[in-house]
């Protein structure tokens, strides 16, 4: 794990500990092998396992998470880790089935052992393509030797089911989302899963002036460089919602 943060290798080691021997893969993905982490990036792991995990494998995965990710962690703040659980049998053939997904958004259900047990989502889809376009393993075979290599209709239809699940998180979450859609878009257009602030900027070349704004300043607060204030952004986001949203429907 060299010239990983030191926080990384630590979830990184922590997720190898609890998961032993039923570990196959763990692989970093996102924006800390895409040009480097942002300030408001998670740690992107993705961890293929060879047996469906017992409740006592699965408390002992969330108690580590808790202790090691995000400004609330156990052990002091850290990095928030987006950590997704898949089995290997469902990667041949390849089914989006998720055995668990933990993020600092599920932190209270993940104490109150709320977090849904296995289960299908369409955004899996997308983690295991990106995953397996530039994932770097932490553990076990390369990305391109464990995980299936998702058709471009595969992933645009993932996009087109992504999005109801997307838009509820809008109130509240307006950057991530707007960053989100922007990144569908862009991989709607090019094919390629760009960094979330890329991708806003590439929108932004060609979208309307208030909408170009708006991309600009959820890129620039993505890394940290601003604050954003959403209240004044309001029309802005709601005409860029519309007009996105209308788009990534149209290419299903």
């Amino acid at each position: 794990m060299k010239n990983l943060s030191a926080d990384v290798t630590r979830q990184a080691e922590a997720v190898q500990t609890a998961l032993r021997e039923s570990l196959v893969g763990l692989y970093l993905y996102g924006s800390a092998v895409a040009g480097g982490l942002r300030a408001e990036s998670d740690v992107d792991l993705l961890a293929v396992i060879s047996s469906r995990l017992e409740h006592g494998e699965r408390a002992q995965l969330i108690a580590v998470l808790l202790h090691v990710s995000g400004r609330r962690a156990y052990d002091g703040p850290a990095r928030p880790v987006e950590l997704t659980v898949m089995l290997a049998e469902d990667l041949d053939p390849w089914r989006p089935v998720v055995q668990l997904q933990y993020g600092e958004w599920l932190r209270d259900d993940a104490i109150a052992d709320r977090l849904p047990g296995p289960h299908v989502d369409p955004d899996a889809t997308l983690l295991l393509a990106m995953a397996r376009d530039a994932g770097i393993s932490l553990f076990g075979p390369s990305a391109q030797e464990l995980l299936p290599d998702i058709p471009h209709g595969a992933v645009r239809s993932a996009i087109v089911q992504s999005l109801p699940s997307l838009m509820e998180d809008l109130d509240g979450d307006e950057r991530n989302v707007v960053l989100t859609l922007a990144r569908m878009q862009a991989t709607l257009d090019t094919g390629r899963f760009l960094p979330k602030d890329a991708a806003a900027e590439e929108l932004a070349v060609t979208a309307p002036t208030d909408q170009a704004e708006m991309l600009r300043t959820a890129a620039a607060a993505y890394r940290g460089e601003i604050v954003d204030d959403w209240d004044q952004l309001a029309p802005a986001l709601k005409d860029f919602v519309a007009r996105v949203s209308a788009s990534i429907n149209a290419a299903s």
